[in-house]
């Protein structure tokens, strides 16, 4: 990897391969940490961090509203249903607060955010909705909570 990022841009595989890299290539690597990556990793890379706490989910939400609905009376379904479920959601899924008290947090299989769990909350209305625009209540509601339903790899952590 280090040598990727040298002046030669020469990428060496695992079986010995070695590719060259052309100038106008670039590679972009995201992280979850930089737990196993090396001095001489680090002192080649420019870093970007953001800590998730601080940016949060609503912006993904936003693009994905403001992509998504067309009608006035989805978007406005939409929207009341993430204020009424998503914010109650998350915060007790990543924090374990429940009706404003710190209680157990969830354990996961699989560490997730909250912007992970908005991004399979989107995924999961845009394969629901498909193409077609809701505009009864009851029923945008339904697809709401069917789509927002906790994924199986959370359970409640017995620690």
């Amino acid at each position: 990897m280090n040598s990727v990022m040298d002046d030669n841009r020469l990428l060496t595989l695992a079986n010995g391969e070695r590719i060259r890299l052309q100038k106008h290539c670039a590679m972009l690597f995201e992280v979850f940490d930089l737990q196993y990556a090396s001095p001489a990793t680090i002192s080649r890379c420019g870093m970007v961090y953001v800590d998730p706490k601080n940016l949060g989910y609503e912006p993904y939400w936003q693009r994905w509203l403001n992509n998504r609905a067309k009608r006035q009376t989805e978007f406005q379904g939409l929207a009341k249903l993430y204020q009424k479920y998503v914010p109650l959601c998350v915060d007790m899924i990543c924090e374990g607060v429940v009706e404003g008290r710190i209680g157990q947090r969830l354990k996961g299989v699989i560490p997730l955010t909250n912007l992970n769990l908005v991004t399979q909350l989107t995924k999961m209305l845009d394969a629901l909705l498909g193409q077609d625009e809701l505009e009864e209540p009851l029923v945008l509601e339904a697809v709401f909570i069917q789509a927002s339903h906790l994924p199986s790899s959370v359970t409640p952590s017995h620690n």
